[in-house]
């Protein structure tokens, strides 16, 4: 199958399937206003009687700033206790509807919202263990760039080497986007390969989904690349159109709220995407190869 087909293949399936969208953007919108409560509650005890909400509208001012921090400082203080509790429950939830995905995208005949959280349960277990271990990989690569910051920072600090400063800082940021990319690449065939091959083991797993990533890394690698591109190219469009909406009067303000969620809508569609292709590429790569035997017969010929 050409790297054209799959794609096609995979916005059809996607396409197919776009009521999954409602649930995953919904559940975006839940964790993201639990996230935004606690600083809209300030925001309406410091402002909601107050003259000055018209003008931070139309510009920044820094002196409201520092006494809304300095007011609200205790709070503000426990909030990445929040952040931290959201995401974490993000990620499972995430975990759970990438089973539902494959197990759609594996069956399309079977692609009912039952069958989607049925499939979610049933491989959510698999899933969350090659979570576990690809937190703990990123975590590694986070701090290895981290030390290479500083290595660098202390290599040059006491230097005049701009040019030679930006090429390796930008070289640091390369190599980590291409080892985030590696870890989301394994990680994603490992839970495909886990759901569809009905893998408990998470060592055969990930070894399977090494070894068929080592067999057809060209297809993978630029299927990959490229949905990536298009869920960057849907940020690029979204950051040029929304420099052009004007900022007052208020309700032009409804205008660049449409607009996010159309951006926020299109990465779920590509976060779908990914999920569609990559369980086409492994189902159509890793099917056995059938042979007809033929066998000649002299059954009834003297």
């Amino acid at each position: 199958m050409k790297i054209s087909e799959i794609l096609k293949l995979g916005i059809k399936y996607t396409r197919l399937n776009r009521k999954f969208l409602l649930i995953l953007w919904c559940t975006n919108a839940c964790l993201a206003v639990i996230l935004t409560l606690p600083i809209y509650s300030m925001l309406i005890d410091n402002l909601g009687n107050s003259l000055l909400s018209d003008q931070l509208a139309v510009e920044f001012n820094y002196f409201w700033f520092v006494q809304f921090m300095s007011l609200n400082d205790a709070t503000l203080q426990r909030l990445p206790l929040i952040f931290y509790a959201v995401v974490g429950m993000y990620l499972l939830v995430q975990t759970l509807y990438f089973g539902g995905l494959v197990a759609v995208f594996d069956n399309l005949k079977k692609n009912h919202v039952s069958d989607f959280f049925y499939g979610g349960v049933r491989y959510w277990f698999r899933f969350m263990k090659i979570l576990i271990v690809s937190l703990f990989i990123f975590a590694a690569a986070f701090f290895i760039d981290d030390l290479i910051n500083s290595l660098i920072t202390e290599i040059f600090k006491d230097t005049e080497m701009v040019f030679t400063e930006f090429i390796l800082r930008s070289l640091r940021y390369l190599i980590l986007l291409f080892l985030i990319g590696v870890v989301t690449i394994i990680s994603d065939y490992s839970k495909v390969s886990m759901a569809i091959d009905e893998e408990m083991g998470i060592r055969k797993g990930i070894g399977n989904a090494l070894i068929f990533i080592k067999h057809h890394f060209r297809i993978v690698f630029f299927i990959f690349l490229l949905v990536a591109i298009l869920g960057a190219a849907g940020g690029l469009v979204y950051n040029i159109v929304e420099t052009y909406v004007p900022r007052t009067p208020f309700y032009f303000l409804i205008i660049s709220f449409i607009l996010q969620q159309m951006l926020i809508i299109f990465r779920l569609f590509t976060k779908m995407l990914f999920c569609s292709t990559e369980v086409i590429i492994y189902k159509d790569f890793s099917a056995e190869e059938v042979s007809a035997e033929i066998q000649e017969s002299n059954f009834g010929v003297n």
